[in-house]
C-alpha cells in the first residue's frame, strides 16, 4: 500500500511540476451574493493522476490551489471541499456604499467555463469562458439583505 501512496505523490508532483495548476479545471463557478460576502460554488474537474492521488489522500492536497483562483479577494476560506466541487467563502467582498454593495472585478487565477452570479432577490446572471469576475452591486433593502 505504502508503494502505491507514494507512486500516487509523485505523479501528482510531476504532474504540477510540469504543468503547474492544470491538473485542476473549473467547469462552473456559481457566486451568490449575500450583503458583503460572496458563497463560491466551484465545480471542477481533476486529471486522471490527480484524481488518484485525491482517491488515496483526500482533497485537503486540493484546497490551495482551489484558493489561488480567488487570491485577489482578502478573505476568502474553504467551507467544503470534495473530489468534484467546493464552496467557499469570500468574506467582506463587497464594499458598502450609499445604500449598495459593490462588488469590484477580480481577476481569478484561472479560466473559468461558465460563470454564474446569484442575487439575493432572486435575479441570475451568467457569463462564459472568463478570467475575472464581472463588477456587480446590489441594493440593501434591509440589514444583510441586497438585490440587484
Amino acid at each position: 500500500m505504502r508503494p502505491a501512496i507514494l507512486l500516487l505523490a509523485l505523479l501528482l508532483t510531476s504532474t504540477q511540476l510540469v504543468g503547474g495548476d492544470e491538473y485542476l479545471e473549473v467547469d462552473e463557478l456559481t457566486m451568490s451574493l449575500d450583503g458583503p460576502d460572496v458563497l463560491l460554488q466551484v465545480n471542477y474537474t481533476l486529471d486522471y493522476f490527480a484524481k488518484l492521488y485525491v482517491l488515496a489522500l483526500g482533497c485537503k492536497h486540493v484546497e490551495p490551489d482551489l484558493l489561488k483562483l480567488f487570491v485577489k479577494y482578502d478573505d476568502v476560506r474553504a467551507v467544503s471541499v470534495n473530489p468534484e466541487s467546493a464552496l467557499l467563502l469570500a468574506s467582506g467582498a463587497g464594499k458598502y456604499n450609499s445604500g449598495y454593495y459593490l462588488f469590484d472585478s477580480m481577476r481569478l487565477g484561472s479560466k473559468v467555463k461558465k460563470l454564474i452570479v446569484i442575487y439575493p432577490s432572486g435575479p441570475i446572471r451568467t457569463f462564459h469562458n472568463v478570467t475575472a469576475t464581472p463588477s456587480v452591486f446590489a441594493v440593501v433593502r434591509s440589514k444583510g439583505e441586497a438585490t440587484p
